[in-house]
């Protein structure tokens, strides 16, 4: 039997399918983790928003959440990245006497992307700080 050297054509197309193979699937794999973080921190800068305006909204006497507009009161600047970004603030009464839903929404990526934060707040008779 003749002593072989090297590999063959055959032998070496596959190895080098397998290997571009591998490479495309972590190059993929590295893309897609590069958009899940962006979206994580987008979702992140937007629900610190949501918080601080839900904190407001806390603090406003029942009376007065009626007259809340569609715009925030807090500082929206942390949100500057995702413009053009919409916010929203919707006050609807809930099933019984006393009682208000306060939903925050905030919409980016040409809308495609939203995040909401919803209070129930009640009549207690009390003041606004509970």
């Amino acid at each position: 039997m003749r002593h072989q050297r090297g590999f063959s054509f055959v032998e070496l197309l596959f190895a080098l399918m397998v290997l571009t193979v591998v490479i495309l699937t972590t190059l993929s794999m590295f893309a897609e983790r590069s958009k899940r973080l962006q979206q994580a921190a987008e979702t992140i800068l937007v629900y610190q928003v949501l918080a601080n305006e839900g904190e407001i909204v806390r603090r406003v006497d029942f009376g007065e959440l009626d007259a809340l507009t569609d715009k925030f009161s807090t500082d929206t600047t942390i949100l500057d990245p995702l413009k053009p970004y919409t916010t929203e603030v919707d006050v609807v009464p809930g099933r019984s006497a006393g009682v208000k839903a306060v939903t925050l929404s905030v919409k980016w990526n040409g809308g495609q992307r939203v995040a909401q934060l919803t209070l129930m707040r009640a009549y207690t008779g009390g003041t606004n700080l509970w």
